[in-house]
């Protein structure tokens, strides 16, 4: 019997794709978002395919309001939707003399507008369901960001929103914030030996964050049926509230 179906964005590699996974481990039907790379959005339905559980991806632009609401209808169709999680995003490191205004736009687009406009689609939805919300930070929107104000600031505009829709959803659907620090990704993999090595010995438990462990904390989140706009730093330690 399934869970319900989950909509995910960004769930073609990386993070969403390992929500994905185990969201299908957990018994729901997974509509996941990826940005028309055919070959990505495969492999996360064959990683998924052992669960028995429906799995489609969905080619959406997160700046396209036409093609995410596309996506909740995708959803629909498969069944009564009682789980979204925005994990989609973007980075581009950018020291403030060299933001451009497109920097800006698209950072928030993604971050902030595209969580607001599906919650807003879904949320007769998630009521219907009594159903939750994550979407998916960092922990450099709780402290600031190394990367710059572009991500920075739209990161914590993604906690406010969070808080936000809380208050306006309660009591029927829950909304919380996942923020975590560095994980173990291809991004990650991307950055030099020494850089790694700082940020691992800045971390308390010696070491970067797996997929599987963000992926597992945020199901667990969307289980909670006591908890909202609450946000969880998931970072080996390096900020601690």
């Amino acid at each position: 019997m399934s869970a319900g179906v989950a909509v995910v964005t960004g769930g073609s590699r990386g993070i969403g794709r390992a929500i994905v996974t185990e969201a299908a481990r957990r018994g729901f039907d997974v509509v996941f978002s990826h940005r028309g790379r055919g070959s990505d959005s495969a492999e996360t339905v064959a990683e998924s395919a052992a669960t028995g559980r429906t799995v489609v991806g969905v080619a959406a632009d997160m700046q396209d309001a036409a093609q995410l609401a596309a996506l909740a209808a995708a959803a629909r169709e498969i069944g009564p939707v009682s789980v979204l999680i925005t994990c989609a995003g973007l980075l581009r490191h950018a020291a403030l003399k060299d933001i451009t205004d497109e920097d800006w736009r698209e950072a928030f687009a993604v971050h902030v507008t595209a969580p607001m406009l599906l919650a807003r689609e879904l949320a007769p939805d998630l009521a219907a369901t009594n159903g939750a919300i994550l979407n998916v930070s960092s922990d450099g929107g709780v402290v600031g960001s190394v990367h710059g104000a572009p991500y920075g600031a739209s990161k914590a505009g993604t906690i406010g929103l969070s808080h936000t829709l809380a208050r306006e959803l309660a009591p029927r659907v829950r909304v919380n914030t996942l923020a975590p620090g560095p994980i173990d990704t291809d991004m990650w993999a991307a950055v030099d030996d020494a850089a790694r090595r700082k940020v691992e010995d800045a971390t308390p438990l010696g070491r970067v964050g797996t997929k599987g462990e963000i992926a597992r904390a945020a199901l667990d989140i969307c289980s909670w049926t006591y908890v909202t706009g609450q946000t969880l730093v998931v970072n080996g330690g390096r900020v601690m509230q």
